[in-house]
């Protein structure tokens, strides 16, 4: 009987430790590709561009006669809305890895990746100067399928799907 139930526990237990599902001969991976930007790059890589085409928004924050829709990931379209019937595109804040933005007495605060961003922007000619970035604030960002990608020197801004 104890040989039994000793066979039991061992048969029941083995499942903890194997995956009898078939996977054939290929390793696990990840179905999502990391964009990366070294170090450097991400600290530089904040602009004021013209005005290009929503891919993906997301979050919206009105201030005042503006409108930031973000295009996750990418940065912040930015829209004059005096005319609240029609608002009008005019620039495009490039900061990769920004997802998220809070302002505050013309001051934008933006999460880029992994650091939080302080930002002067100026209403009036559209123009942004980095006040300051405090690095390491926010996790890394890890793949929609949960894996992660490390690398000295690079951050992960987004992950595209193979």
């Amino acid at each position: 009987m104890k040989k039994i139930i000793i066979l039991i526990c061992c048969i029941s237990l083995s499942s903890c430790f194997f995956n009898w599902q078939e996977r054939g001969d290929e390793p696990l991976y990840s179905r999502f590709e990391p964009v990366t930007l070294t170090v450097a790059e991400l600290e530089n890589s904040i602009e004021i561009l013209d005005k290009k085409e929503i891919t993906e928004a997301s979050k919206i924050y009105i201030i005042n006669d503006y409108i930031f829709i973000n295009d996750k990931r990418t940065g912040f379209h930015i829209f004059d809305n005096t005319d609240t019937s029609n608002p009008i595109k005019k620039k495009f804040l490039k900061a990769p890895g920004a997802t998220d933005i809070a302002i505050r007495n013309n001051v934008l605060y933006i999460n880029q990746a992994t650091d939080l961003v302080a930002l002067t922007f100026n209403f009036n000619t559209l123009k942004v100067a980095v006040n300051k970035r405090v690095k390491n604030v926010f996790p890394e960002l890890i793949s929609p399928d949960g894996e992660y990608y490390v690398e000295d020197g690079k951050v992960v801004v987004n992950w595209i799907q193979n």
